[in-house]
């Protein structure tokens, strides 16, 4: 039995090599990460950190989603995704998808070219079988559609160039399928090129048109003798006409043709497989080359073939055993009695020089070194899996022994979480119970890879702002029939007497138009740093999650879920607010940047951090009213226009202490700002502009040039008094959709006054403070504002 093994394990040692045919085409590395972010590059990127080349692997959301290059595409553009594979591979096929953005985006690419190079060739464009360059892409921003390459491309780096009739903004995410190519082939060359005879031109019309030709001007390329595809049928079939078969006439060519074929290393051969269709040969000549110039006589191996008598034409396979020698060109001379010779496919049986220690000298030593290493190898895989059935024996005797222990080792396991990554990098966490987890006094040492709650590019820097992502704004599919598709991460801190969830969310609906998109709350989680002591989280209070009591859940968002508790200390009313899941590195990043701004404020208009406990969630002031937006709706009767405003001068106070202190909020909406009992404001969820922004509070250099500051803050100030003046009854811009947002946002700063909508005060503000808070909409964020200037002029009008 064991003979029988090493037979069956030795063999394909000794047969062929990989056929196209027989790759098995899988992911090369874009979606799972194994094809490096340092493999990926591109022409130009729009914005290198959001939409750069990393960014555009298959299926993933990171940044803003996709690869977009700077400039809009059209007919006579040359952008392009690169991805160098390193090794020369086999890809069968092609995986594009748009730019989704976690449901915010809406580029995508309709169609591409693909350009691919190998070693020592030129870069080649790509042409199908049918003689098509270009690819059909896609034809929405979520499904991946796979185009299989037909021929398959040989290369080790692959261009996808995109295309388009008409100019237009396209982004990408893409996926190669294939596999390593084993057989080493690089070129070949045929001496003629094939035949043409009045109607067939049997030519070879896949054969790469790279330029690249022989010392003697004979064109090197890669085609129908390579593609993998090996055709039965007869070549005069018209089905086969320009498809499958190369065919030379003896009128033409003296009946004798020869082929040159180049390959990566020095290899070598055991057989060489011809797929041809004709009368038998006369002869044929195979000649070997190490150095790639010379032919030496004493490597040839000439096989002779000899026409049967009364034979006719016909499909059939020749195989000749090359005797293991060794050659980096190997030039075939084929002689032929009929009048054509045709060829679908050539394959050489071989392995690398290096993978074997057979020489042209003395084959036959070599290989027995071969078999005495495989037969060392079986030896360790036989004794390796007696050992593991050793130790699995012994286990089922002590676990029947020891029935107990067994059942408390399983009590013991149960406690942490195992969590197995299926797609990205896979890879696998434990996740300690935060129940029986030891109180950690290092709690934001953990992970020191995402960007700051104030928007630093680098992590060592507090007050340097950075703008957010294009996934912060764009066009999200319909959503359901309500304002808000997703109540916001910052739901109103609501007491618990206060109705459920469920009615929050059907109080969120109002009467519009119908048709017109208000969902702004497709928002895009963008890197965030996962702290340190050393920014002085080790002088936030700390309580453990034990020791606090829960009362009713008072909201929850896509990421983060807030409830009512009581702190240990003096049984404090407050409210905790936690990552929905803990394993979402995006709400663990929202959660800690919301904490690292907390932790540096302090003013009476700004939610109150009180502290954290050792799964980095927060305790925050409770604040009984819970949001403006929330509050100002369900009013049996509006407030007076003096409390509104004081609310307004509250906000503008606190956005001033931000200023102050060189913090941006980039994401000030509302529903961000939260009410005492007395009807005092307050701001919450000071993330940084890193974090989720919405389209319609958004300033339009935001929204087009991705730039944040303390002025496009004023912009969302503007938008949220407009809002709050109307006692949250209108929706900002309520007869635009997102797309015409965006387009609004473009004439805002093209000046194109005429065409552009601006909110307006209403007219029972006074004048004075009517004026301050339009001057906010200066498409110049140089002329707006400060909020210093915005507050002593509403202070003083409102006291």
């Amino acid at each position: 039995m064991f003979l029988i093994f090493y037979i069956f394990l030795l063999q394909p040692l000794n047969t062929f090599a990989l056929r196209l045919g027989e790759c098995q085409a899988l992911p090369l590395g874009m979606e799972s990460g194994e094809i490096t972010n340092m493999q990926i590059t591109a022409s130009t990127s729009f914005d290198r950190q959001s939409v750069g080349p990393q960014n555009a692997r298959l299926r993933h959301e990171m940044d803003s989603g996709a690869w977009c290059p700077k400039p809009q595409i059209d007919s006579n553009s040359y952008e392009f995704l690169q991805i160098n594979l390193d090794r020369t591979h086999i890809v069968s096929a092609i995986q594009t998808q748009g730019r989704f953005g976690n449901g915010t985006g809406r580029e995508f690419t309709k169609e591409y070219m693909i350009d691919y190079l190998r070693p020592g060739s030129k870069w080649i464009r790509y042409t199908n079988r049918t003689g098509h360059v270009l690819m059909t892409g896609n034809f929405d921003t979520v499904t991946a559609v796979m185009r299989q390459l037909d021929p398959p491309i040989i290369a080790s780096r692959i261009r996808i160039v995109p295309h388009s009739k008409t100019k237009r903004t396209i982004c990408m995410r893409a996926e190669l399928h294939g596999c390593l190519h084993r057989d080493g082939l690089l070129y070949y060359s045929t001496v003629p090129e094939g035949s043409r005879m009045g109607d067939y031109d049997f030519r070879d019309p896949i054969f790469e048109d790279n330029q690249l030709f022989t010392e003697t001007g004979i064109k090197r390329g890669l085609g129908l003798l390579s593609d993998g595809y090996v055709a039965d049928s007869s070549p005069f079939t018209p089905s086969n006409h320009n498809a499958s078969w190369i065919g030379w006439n003896k009128h033409q060519t003296g009946g004798t043709i020869t082929l040159l074929f180049e390959f990566d290393q020095i290899r070598n051969f055991s057989e060489i497989l011809l797929a041809l269709h004709g009368h038998r040969l006369d002869s044929i000549d195979v000649i070997f080359s190490q150095d790639g110039t010379n032919f030496p006589l004493s490597s040839q191996i000439s096989s002779l073939d000899r026409l049967a008598a009364n034979s006719t034409a016909k499909r059939y396979d020749l195989r000749i055993p090359l005797h293991r020698r060794m050659a980096r060109k190997v030039r075939v001379t084929i002689k032929f009695p009929g009048d054509w010779l045709f060829l679908t496919e050539i394959h050489f049986a071989s392995v690398l020089s290096n993978e074997t220690n057979a020489s042209f000298d003395n084959p036959i030593e070599g290989f027995i070194k071969v078999d005495r290493n495989l037969m060392s190898i079986i030896g360790l895989c036989v004794l390796f899996v007696i050992f593991i059935l050793v130790i699995f024996g012994i286990l089922c005797v002590r676990k029947r022994k020891n029935p107990e222990k067994e059942d408390m080792f399983q009590q013991d396991v149960k406690r942490d979480l195992i969590i197995t990554h299926m797609g990205g990098k896979q890879t696998t966490h434990i996740f300690p119970s935060a129940f029986s987890s030891q109180y950690n006094t290092n709690l934001y040492a953990t992970d020191k890879t995402t960007s700051t709650s104030v928007s630093t590019k680098s992590t060592s820097s507090i007050g340097k702002t950075t703008p957010p992502t294009w996934n912060d704004f764009h066009f999200p599919p319909p959503p359901e029939e309500r304002i808000y598709a997703e109540p916001c991460m910052t739901l109103p801190l609501l007491p618990s007497k206060r109705r459920p969830q469920t009615d929050l969310r059907s109080s969120m609906t109002t009467r519009r138009p119908k048709h017109i998109d208000y969902s702004d709350e497709v928002q895009h989680y963008a890197t965030g740093n996962l702290f340190s002591d050393m920014y002085g989280f080790d002088k936030i209070e700390r309580y453990h999650f034990n020791s606090l009591k829960f009362g009713a859940d008072l909201g929850e968002g896509k990421l983060t879920r807030i409830k009512e508790c009581f702190l240990p200390v003096n049984k404090q009313p407050a409210v905790y607010k936690c990552a929905k899941d803990k394993n979402n590195l995006h709400a663990r990043k929202a959660i800690l940047d919301e904490l690292k701004t907390l932790s540096i404020t302090a003013h009476p208009h700004i939610v109150r951090l009180l502290g954290t406990d050792e799964n980095a969630s927060l305790l925050l002031e409770l604040m009984p009213l819970g949001d403006v937006k929330q509050y100002l709706k369900n009013l049996a009767q509006p407030l007076p226009l003096s409390s509104i405003l004081s609310i307004c001068a509250d906000v503008c106070s606190g956005m001033a202490y931000l200023e102050s202190k060189a913090l941006v909020h980039g994401h000030l909406t509302p529903s961000h700002i939260l009410l005492s009992d007395t009807l005092r404001a307050k701001i919450s969820s000071p993330r940084g502009p890193s974090h989720p922004a919405q389209l319609r509070y958004s300033a339009p250099e935001s929204i087009i040039n991705n730039k944040f500051s303390s002025k496009s803050d004023s912009w969302a100030y503007a938008v949220c008094c407009y809002e709050i003046l109307y006692q949250c009854q209108k929706v900002p811009y309520e007869n635009l959709t997102n797309a015409e947002l965006v387009e609004n946002a473009e004439r805002v700063l093209e000046g194109n006054e005429n065409e552009t909508v601006i909110l307006r005060i209403p007219e029972a503000v006074p004048r004075g403070i009517r004026e301050i808070i339009s001057r906010c909409f200066d498409a110049h964020p140089p002329g707006r504002p400060t909020f210093g200037q915005i507050y002593t002029f509403i202070d003083r009008f409102h006291s």
